[in-house]
């Protein structure tokens, strides 16, 4: 037996949602004297369907109304899309996972390594807009990581004047894409990538307050 909440949180989905499919009789539950309910071990057997990742417009396009942004030339129907994502991740349980899941296709990742004394010329770098780690606002220390947007046409020139070559575990993650100054929202995404406990709970933090921000 398990509670709602608990099998929520296991989930990765909103009390509300889990509500919802018990509710509804999509998870076998138990009723209990005090008219709560709860989760039948075969419960567990349940997962979330993983929706495909939204286009890298309309990514871009969900991370800049979360900033705030009123999208121009946006259709009806993307609009009323739009509301709806936005929707999934402020009632998602953890939020920053549910967003960085949504943009994952907003930018093409390349990791490198890089000297640490290159790591600190590659943060002033004009031609990286930095992000996630180390970006202001974070909430966390570059060290020597570097963490940023660079655009089609200079990346190739980036990687040779810093000598860097792709390590999957290296302290340099580029994301090619024609970004000048990256929003909170897409600094909150880039932090979730990382799939760590620390930057997990900055990327939530920044979430949370962008969606104060929209109350």
């Amino acid at each position: 037996m398990q509670r709602v909440s608990e099998f929520a949180k296991a989930k990765g989905i909103s009390r509300g949602r889990a509500y919802r499919l018990a509710r509804s009789g999509v998870l076998p539950v138990r009723e209990l004297n005090d008219g709560s309910i709860i989760l039948e071990d075969a419960a567990m057997a349940w997962q979330p369907r993983h929706a495909r990742p939204l286009s890298p417009r309309m990514a871009w396009l969900l991370l800049g109304m979360l900033d705030g942004e009123i999208p121009a030339g946006v259709r009806d129907a993307e609009r009323s899309r739009l509301k709806g994502h936005v929707k999934g991740v402020r009632e998602a349980e953890n939020p920053a996972h549910v967003l960085a899941q949504k943009v994952s296709a907003r930018a093409q990742l390349h990791v490198f390594f890089a000297h640490p004394e290159d790591a600190a010329e590659m943060r002033d770098d004009e031609r990286i807009a930095l992000s996630g780690v180390g970006a202001p606002g974070s909430g966390m220390m570059a060290g020597d990581v570097v963490e940023g947007y660079v655009a089609p046409s200079v990346i190739e020139k980036v990687k040779r004047d810093f000598l860097l070559h792709e390590q999957a575990d290296g302290n340099v993650r580029l994301r090619v894409a024609e970004v000048r100054e990256p929003g909170k929202a897409a600094i909150a995404a880039d932090l979730a990538d990382w799939g760590r406990a620390r930057e997990m709970r900055e990327a939530n933090r920044i979430i949370h307050e962008l969606l104060q921000e929209k109350c």
